[in-house]
């Protein structure tokens, strides 16, 4: 972990030298202008020839901290009340062409529920293809690498709320947030206008008539310790506005993911690998003031495989939020999740 940073520092430190020339670079030409010995035609040639390093470059990132007490749930009941930094993200990204981007976001994690026993590892790694619009299908992406699985980041970009918990089903370990393979993103009809996106409170997956991602996918997900088999799983998400003029905010989707369980052992049932499917609705409106969603899973095993067989599983989850329309900075929200783990055992 020293050694990571140590990296990171030096390489942060590297920047600045490489930015101050840049400018000084910019300086002298002026200079020479300024004494005839170059015109301004001759200057603005040089300058189109001298590329800024940090042109498309940002560094940043996102910490979720909280303060939490309660009682644990099952057999053995248990009090808490502690404060906890459960994950950092440092987001490095760069634009490399008009076409290409890149994006490398280590994830600092807490080796358990309390604060402490921090370790590094990567959350995302991956390249960004983007390619011509295909009549209304646009925007689009073609991502390779350790990247986003299609889910989570579009929920987690209705409920903004990740420092409460996981996602529903990522807490339930039914799916993970990124993994290794290749996928296609992108959207219907172009985008929303800048009226809307204000009105939705929400740029991210702003397609005018939906947006979709998909993808085939190692299978095991980023926290994975290795690849148990050799099984992919093809994984995706449409989602719908239908009505983008009326109720921008309103949408309709459909996630489905269809593979093997990462387990190291075949199905002690059927023998073969571990079958991993899932089928999820989710009904989501989302307005500057107010977000409602409410989402319905069914399906087969899960992205890490069960403990023998693959168990039939279904669940769902409801979250709402208000805004204080005079407060817009402070807000009320609300979740209830319930998961069925294993639908042939009752009281489970």
């Amino acid at each position: 972990m020293k050694r990571t940073l140590l990296a990171l520092i030096t390489g942060l430190g590297l920047i600045a030298p490489v930015a101050a020339s840049a400018g000084s670079n910019d300086a002298l030409i002026q200079k020479l202008v300024d004494k005839g010995t170059l015109t301004g035609q001759e200057a603005e040639e040089i300058k189109s020839g001298t590329k800024d390093p940090l042109k498309g470059f940002s560094l940043g990132g996102v910490a979720f901290v909280d303060y939490s007490f309660g009682q644990t749930g099952g057999a053995t009941r248990s009090n808490y009340n502690r404060f906890t930094l459960q994950r950092v993200y440092v987001n490095i990204k760069k634009e490399i062409t008009p076409w290409l981007k890149v994006r490398v976001t280590p994830d600092i994690k807490s080796g358990s529920t309390v604060t402490g026993d921090y370790t590094i590892r990567m959350k995302y790694t991956y390249a960004d293809f983007l390619t011509p619009d295909l009549g209304p299908i646009t925007n689009n992406d073609i991502r390779a690498g350790l990247g986003h699985t299609p889910m989570l980041d579009f929920e987690e970009s209705i409920n903004g709320y990740r420092m409460q918990g996981p996602m529903f089903q990522d807490r339930s370990h039914l799916i993970t947030s990124s993994d290794i393979g290749v996928s296609v993103l992108g959207n219907f009809g172009g985008k929303l206008t800048k009226e809307q996106t204000e009105e939705v409170g929400n740029h991210h997956y702003n397609g005018r008539y939906g947006t979709y991602h998909i993808g085939v996918y190692n299978g095991g997900g980023y926290g994975a310790t290795s690849e148990n088999n050799q099984n992919k799983s093809i994984q995706g998400r449409l989602t719908v506005r239908p009505l983008p003029d009326i109720l921008p905010g309103l949408q309709l989707t459909y996630l489905g993911i269809t593979g093997k369980g990462n387990a190291s052992t075949n199905d002690t049932v059927t023998g073969k690998p571990q079958t991993w499917s899932n089928n999820t609705g989710m009904l989501s409106f989302q307005h500057r003031y107010a977000v409602l969603t409410a989402e319905y899973m069914s399906g087969k095993g899960s992205n890490g495989g069960d403990t023998s067989y693959a168990r039939k599983k279904k669940g769902y989850s409801v979250f709402g939020k208000v805004t204080v329309p005079m407060f817009d900075k402070v807000s009320v929200f609300g979740r209830y999740d319930e998961l069925d783990p294993d639908k042939d055992t009752s009281n489970d």
